[in-house]
């Protein structure tokens, strides 16, 4: 993550602070004498843990680090099937996952060939990375692909993988913490246009 980035998510979470104390120093949001405090309480307990989750997030390692692992899995189960080096696959998968141009992700690629990055479109059907982890402990990544020329013949093949949780990527991490989710799906666009 760059250094503007990690300002931007301390600026913000400034800013949080800021709203929950102004809350604070506003009158209508304190209770009448003989109502109970804790009310307050959780609003400033809430407003902190909104600020931690953005600090955390923007001092933790980049989310593309679990991108890597992911196309690199792919790109070799993609080689046997398409009869091409996975480090050409590699390329094209994250050109047609439409990773940004300029990210630390694409710096050293080569160029993708427009033959590779053909053959991959008409191979894959779709591909999903499930995350499944209860909140701090292990878990597992499981990468499932779909895909055949022949879509009336289409194959699957999953992938499971036991993943620490600190390896988990932060959207997969925030949805456990802040919705209690214990599974998390992400699908990879794989630009058909």
């Amino acid at each position: 993550m760059s250094d503007s980035t990690a300002e931007e998510a301390v600026r913000s979470a400034r800013e949080m602070i800021e709203q929950a104390l102004r809350k604070m120093a506003d009158r209508a949001v304190l209770p009448k004498s003989g109502a109970d405090r804790r009310v307050v309480g959780k609003i400033v307990l809430h407003q902190v843990l909104k600020m931690m989750d953005v600090v955390i997030a923007a001092l933790e390692s980049p989310p593309e680090s679990d991108s890597v692992v992911v196309y690199e899995i792919l790109a070799e189960e993609c080689e046997p099937i398409l009869g091409l080096p996975s480090s050409e696959i590699f390329s094209a998968l994250v050109e047609i996952c439409g990773e940004p141009h300029g990210s630390s992700l694409r710096s050293g690629l080569p160029e993708p060939k427009a033959t590779v990055i053909a053959a991959l479109r008409r191979e894959l059907v779709a591909v999903t990375v499930e995350y499944r982890a209860k909140l701090g402990a292990r878990g597992e990544r499981i990468i499932e692909v779909l895909y055949g020329a022949d879509r009336e013949k289409v194959r699957r093949k999953r992938i499971t993988q036991d993943i620490a949780w600190d390896d988990l990527p932060e959207e997969a991490r925030a949805r456990i913490i802040r919705q209690g989710d214990d599974a998390v799906t992400l699908t990879l666009p794989l630009g058909r246009a």
